[in-house]
């Protein structure tokens, strides 16, 4: 577990998902959920190091499996975007299991399944305040990456947390994605004006500004490739081979290589699907 900053904290060892955790003297606020149910226990004995208080909130950056059906384990109200709310309410109370988005192992969709979805008790639609004895977080609809995606960001620590608006080190999760909405997000984040200095990303450790262009220039990648594709009307099926391309890219061991793949297929497969409509 990593301090940011006075009382707030972030933890990128388990797998699948960066949480973090924000200290007040009412109780924890939490962000996002780990995936595995050992992780979520692990982490809900770190929490009780930091606070005897209960959770207060947990905030979930957006409505991906690997990043909510950890809710269970924290026992706590669930905040989150009214479109991540949304499409939370279409599953079925108890996860079924089966492939996620984030295209996770089978071993994982069997852990899971069985696992009660926990719906929102609050949301939002564009933007949102909360103030909780004297610390503010600002709290963003961010939908490049996801529908329902938001940024929780803390003014006074000029810290964000961006959820799968930023993975580092890993290829992310490009099925919902608005490919063009994403860059004038991640652009925006950039720019010196914008009032951040640490980076808190969905996966991966923390970062700064500079540490955003590898994704963007991954993004852009996409963007020019699967644009190439259609351009020249190719079929859906030759995004199997630019996954390989792509995942290549991030130079995986043997054992993350298949999962990248996984990953990165069903990703571009949504999305060229999506940009194949704005094409025609």
């Amino acid at each position: 577990m990593q301090k940011l900053a006075k009382d707030v904290y972030v933890e990128s060892g388990f797998a699948g998902v960066t949480v973090g955790a924000i200290v007040t003297p009412g109780g924890l606020v939490c962000i996002d959920a780990p995936t595995h149910p050992a992780d979520a226990r692990r982490w809900r004995l770190k929490l009780a190091q930091l606070s005897a208080q209960p959770i207060q909130y947990l905030l979930n950056l957006d409505a991906h499996r690997d990043r909510v059906l950890g809710n269970q384990w924290l026992e706590a109200p669930t905040l989150a975007h009214e479109a991540a709310s949304e499409r939370l309410r279409q599953w079925p109370e108890l996860f079924k299991g089966g492939p996620s988005e984030a295209g996770a192992d089978a071993d994982l969709a069997a852990e899971l399944a069985g696992v009660k979805v926990i719906t929102p008790r609050l949301t939002f639609t564009d933007r949102m305040r909360l103030i909780l004895d004297g610390r503010e977080l600002a709290l963003t609809h961010r939908a490049g990456h996801a529908p329902g995606g938001m940024w929780v960001e803390l003014p006074k620590e000029r810290l964000v947390f961006t959820g799968d608006a930023v993975t580092l080190g890993a290829p992310p999760f490009l099925g919902e994605a608005d490919l063009d909405l994403w860059l004038a997000e991640l652009a925006e984040l950039r720019k010196a004006r914008y009032p951040v200095t640490t980076i808190v990303p969905g996966r991966g450790a923390p970062t700064d500004k500079a540490g955003l262009k590898p994704l963007e220039d991954f993004l852009k990648l996409v963007r020019r490739k699967l644009d190439a594709l259609l351009r020249s009307k190719k079929g859906r099926g030759e995004t199997a081979a630019l996954a390989e391309t792509l995942a290549a890219g991030f130079s995986p061991s043997a054992a993350l290589r298949e999962h990248y793949v996984r990953r990165l297929r069903v990703g571009l497969e949504q999305l060229y699907d999506r940009r194949s409509g704005a094409h025609g």
